[in-house]
């Protein structure tokens, strides 16, 4: 996932549960209103979806440091191929300087 859009999911689900209950109060009213549910079982079901809700931070927070991770694996190869290079071009020359001894 573009780590752009994945920072904008988790701030936006973030903002959006700043309060938990009054999050958790609108799925229930929703979920009356349009199902006819009742009010105890509205109220489970909207903290289970709120629960999954977190979940998708969770996992999206998770999926952000893995993709940096990855970035910054590629960057320390990079690096420690560039100086194992410059290892080999030192060794290569104290070999000459050794030979012309």
């Amino acid at each position: 996932m573009n780590s752009a859009l994945n920072l904008l999911l988790r701030l936006g689900i973030a903002t959006s549960m700043q309060d938990r209950e009054a999050v958790i109060d609108r799925i229930s009213s929703v979920l009356e209103d349009k199902m006819g549910t009742d009010p105890d079982k509205a109220q489970k079901v909207g903290e289970k979806v709120l629960a999954g809700i977190e979940g998708l931070k969770d996992q999206l927070s998770i999926e952000q440091i893995i993709s940096s991770l990855s970035r910054n694996d590629d960057a320390i190869e990079k690096r420690l191929d560039e100086l194992t290079e410059a290892i080999n071009k030192l060794n290569a020359n104290v070999e000459k300087l050794m030979k012309n001894k």
